[in-house]
C-alpha cells in the first residue's frame, strides 16, 4: 500500500470507461441525437463513516484484544474505526455499432481506515456495456484487488517449527481478479431482468496458499418499477468456491494436512427504492436493501484435521439503508447505515462451540456521502 501513487501512475491508461447504467433507460436514451449526447461522464464521491468492528472480529477476540491476550495477533490500535471512501468514476458513451450505444468506463475506488493503516485497500474496476438492440445490453468488467487484509492467524506449518510462539501470527491477505458478465433485457419501461456470471480468482500470501481458490458466481435479478416513485429489486446468486487446500508441492486436497475452505453459498437479495416528497423543491429517495446468505462448506476432512471448516455453515445477513438528498443538479449528499451478522456453526456438536467462538461477528457502519457528477 505504501507504493499506492507510483500504482496509479502504472495505471492511469486503464482508468479511462464506463457510465453505470442498470437504472438508465435506453429507449430514452436512443431518442437523443449524437449531436445533443454528451459523451463523457465524470462521478466524484466521497464517503466519510464509523465502523464498530473494523476486522469483523467475534466476541472472543474482541475482548483478547480489549484484554492484551495473544501477543502476535492484533496489530490494530482499535477495534473500531474512521473510514474515508474515496471514488473517481469516468465514463465515455457512443455508437459505433449499428447507432447502438456502447459505454467505456473506469473505477477506482480507495478506502483509507483512520487508525488501522494496515486495514486500507483499493480497487479497479474497468466495464463494457453494449446495446444490441433499443432493449437489450450486456456488460463485460473486470476488477480487481491487488492487496486486502483480513486479520492475522497463526500459520500451522510455522507452529510446527516455532510452536505457539508470536511470530507464527502472520497476515491474512489476498489479492483479487474478477472477470463479469452479465446480460439485461428490458421487458417494458417498468421491468427489467439481468442474468450475470462471474469468475472470482483468490491469490492468497505465501503463509496460506492453500486458501486460493477460484470462485464461480451465477445469478439473475429483476428490477420492477412499481410507480414513478416506487421500486423494487428482487434477485439470487449462487456462488461455488474452489479452494486449493494444500500448500506444498506433491500434495492435494486428500493427502494435504491444511485446510479446505470450499464451499457453496446460496445469496437471495431484496431491495426498494422510494422517491419522497420533494423538499424545497429538490429531489431526496430512500433506499432499503437486505441480502440473506447461506454458506455451506464443503470438506471432507475430519474435526481434528480441520477444525475451522468440518461441518460448518454460515447464516448472514446484511441490512442497508440509505438517504439521498439532491442539493444541487450535480451535487447529491447522503446519509447510510448498514448492518452485518454472521452466524457460523458445525454439523459436528463437538465442533460447534468453536466454530461459533471464532467467527460469528457483528458489524455496524454508518456515516455521511457526497457525490459530485457532471457531464460534458
Amino acid at each position: 500500500m505504501k507504493n499506492f501513487p507510483f500504482q496509479l501512475i502504472d495505471i492511469r491508461f486503464l482508468v479511462l470507461l464506463i457510465l453505470i447504467i442498470a437504472f438508465n433507460n435506453p429507449v430514452t436514451a436512443q431518442k437523443k441525437t449524437v449531436k445533443a449526447s454528451k459523451k463523457w461522464t465524470v462521478e466524484l464521491s466521497v464517503k466519510s463513516g464509523y465502523d464498530n468492528n473494523a476486522l469483523r472480529y467475534s466476541d472472543k477476540y474482541l475482548q483478547r484484544f480489549k484484554n492484551n491476550e495473544d501477543e502476535g495477533r492484533f496489530h490494530i490500535k482499535k477495534y473500531d474505526d474512521l473510514v474515508m471512501d474515496y471514488t473517481a468514476r469516468i465514463s465515455y458513451s457512443d455508437r459505433f455499432i449499428k447507432n447502438m450505444l456502447s459505454v467505456f468506463s473506469a473505477r477506482i475506488d480507495y478506502n483509507q481506515y483512520t487508525f488501522n493503516t494496515i486495514k486500507t485497500w483499493y480497487q479497479l474496476d474497468l466495464m463494457y456495456q453494449q446495446y444490441i438492440t433499443q432493449r437489450t445490453s450486456f456488460m463485460f468488467s473486470y476488477s480487481y484487488i491487488p492487496e486486502f487484509y483480513i486479520a492475522h492467524f497463526r500459520d500451522n506449518d510455522w507452529v510446527k517449527i516455532y510452536g505457539y510462539t508470536p511470530i507464527t501470527f502472520q497476515p491474512f491477505t489476498f489479492s483479487k481478479n474478477d472477470f463479469s458478465f452479465w446480460m439485461q433485457h428490458n421487458f417494458n419501461t417498468n421491468t427489467r431482468v439481468r442474468v450475470y456470471f462471474s469468475l472470482m480468482k483468490y491469490y492468497y500470501n505465501n503463509h496460506f496458499t492453500e486458501y486460493d481458490s477460484d470462485n464461480y458466481l451465477t445469478g439473475a435479478r429483476i428490477f420492477h418499477d412499481i410507480s414513478s416513485k416506487l421500486s423494487f429489486d428482487a434477485g439470487y446468486k449462487f456462488i461455488r468456491s474452489n479452494a486449493k487446500g494444500y500448500d506444498e508441492p506433491g500434495e492435494d486436497k486428500l493427502t494435504s494436512d491444511d485446510a479446505d475452505a470450499t464451499y457453496n453459498e446460496h445469496n437471495v437479495i431484496l431491495g426498494a427504492d422510494y422517491k419522497m416528497p420533494r423538499i424545497f423543491k429538490l429531489d431526496n429517495k430512500i433506499n432499503l436493501s437486505v441480502e440473506l446468505l447461506r454458506r455451506y462448506y464443503l470438506t471432507d476432512k475430519t474435526v481434528e484435521e480441520d477444525q475451522l471448516h468440518s461441518g460448518r455453515n454460515d447464516l448472514s445477513y446484511r441490512i442497508g439503508l440509505k438517504y439521498d438528498f439532491v442539493i444541487l443538479k450535480n451535487l447529491t449528499t447522503g446519509l447510510y447505515f448498514n448492518y452485518a451478522y454472521r452466524n457460523a456453526e458445525s454439523s459436528n456438536s463437538a465442533n460447534n462451540e468453536f466454530i461459533s467462538d471464532e467467527k460469528d461477528y457483528d458489524q455496524v457502519k454508518c456515516g455521511v456521502s457526497v457525490l459530485y457528477k457532471f457531464q460534458f
